[in-house]
């Protein structure tokens, strides 16, 4: 093979170093974030640090596999190398997890043909996280009990931190008579989490939404209006502790018709306090909006043009949107800023509906990056 020739080339009069190799755990913030190895030849170093991160000539010299050792057919830890100064640094897809051994192989061939291939190990042994709150599922979003048919994506709060790379086995979407849909999610192997590991962003398959894409034609939609559906989120999940859910967890909704058109901010309805109060400012929707995006896609702008500092949250069933503002309110003109990255619960944007294809008359020049809807603090009664 190239790779192996090429590198059999390089170690020729490159010795390693009297010691073997040293292989490190990386740690951040007190967790196993990559592993590192040092004391590997420098031309060699110097020959890899010029591949992508994702080559797979780095996993033939650099294996990571879950385990005390690798079991014959076993599948590596899939994750990205790099070179940094004089070592070898593996970072994985997915969180090392607490309370498992990670086995480490590095194999270097032949420098010769009158040499042999160095192959050498180590077992990283985790310990274990000490037990806190059990894992669980908060809530589930979008909250309202009618979703539409095209409904895009769901949010899964918990309260701990998860584990990664097991969100798809303990999520089914069944029918009314219990039957599992199939297929239903789009499974990404970059499993979509917030920051803290502790909200889930889940997409129902968008080629079972739009019309006439293959997988909408071969197997139907996911949702149909007028469907009784139940989201399960199975036991079994494992947190960042390695503890597991105890019990399911269950969402079930009824599938309304489907919104096809694009969000029409001027069609809100904004009340207004009055000036030296502290009362919120509230914006009702005439249909719900996605609750993550709304929560940082809307911002107030003050009489002097600069946003406004204080607390966002959402009402019943995410039809509309509340702000606090840290100081009195004083009376002048305001803009409610908007993002038009905002999306309804089905992917529509401000001027711009999901399902649009090359028949549909659309606007093809560029879309503003915001809009803004004014609004006036009147004096105080």
């Amino acid at each position: 093979m190239r790779w192996l020739a090429a590198i059999s080339l390089l170690l020729i009069g490159s010795r390693l170093s009297a010691a073997d190799p040293k292989f490190r755990l990386v740690e951040k913030g007190g967790a196993p974030v990559a592993i590192e190895v040092a004391g590997l030849p420098a031309d060699l170093l110097a020959q890899f640090a010029k591949l992508p991160a994702d080559d797979s000539a780095w996993a033939r010299v650099l294996s990571v596999y879950v385990g005390k050792h690798a079991q014959a057919g076993q599948p590596a830890v899939s994750g990205t190398y790099q070179v940094q100064k004089d070592v070898l640094r593996f970072t994985p897809q997915f969180p090392l997890r607490a309370g498992l051994a990670y086995y480490a192989e590095v194999f270097l061939p032949a420098a010769s043909r009158d040499s042999a291939p160095s192959r050498y190990e180590h077992v990283f042994e985790l310990p274990a996280s000490p037990k806190g709150e059990p894992p669980r599922v908060t809530t589930v979003y979008p909250s309202a009990a009618t979703l539409p048919e095209n409904q895009l994506r769901f949010y899964l709060h918990f309260a701990t931190p998860m584990a990664r790379g097991e969100a798809y086995e303990h999520l089914t979407l069944l029918k009314a008579d219990g039957r599992p849909v199939l297929r239903p999610f789009l499974e990404i192997g970059e499993e979509l989490w917030d920051t803290s590991g502790t909200r889930l962003t889940l997409f129902i398959d968008p080629g079972r939404i739009k019309r006439g894409l293959s997988p909408r034609e071969e197997h139907g939609p996911v949702l149909e209006a007028g469907g009784k559906y139940t989201l399960v989120i199975t036991k079994g999940w494992h947190d960042a502790a390695g503890q597991a859910l105890a019990d399911d967890f269950r969402k079930t909704f009824t599938a309304g018709p489907p919104v096809e058109t694009a969000i029409d901010h001027k069609a809100w309805k904004i009340a207004s306090p009055t000036s030296r109060s502290s009362d919120p400012l509230v914006v009702a929707f005439p249909q719900p909006l996605d609750r993550a995006l709304a929560l940082r896609a809307i911002t107030v702008a003050g009489p002097d043009g600069k946003p406004l500092a204080g607390d966002v949250t959402l009402g019943k069933d995410e039809r509309s949107w509340q702000f606090t503002a840290d100081q009195p309110w004083m009376a002048g003109k305001y803009e409610l800023v908007i993002d038009t990255t905002l999306e309804d619960l089905a992917g529509n944007r401000i001027g711009r509906p999901f399902e649009v294809d090359q028949f549909d008359r659309i606007d093809r020049q560029g879309q503003p990056e915001y809009v803004r809807l004014p609004f006036v603090i009147g004096p105080a009664r």
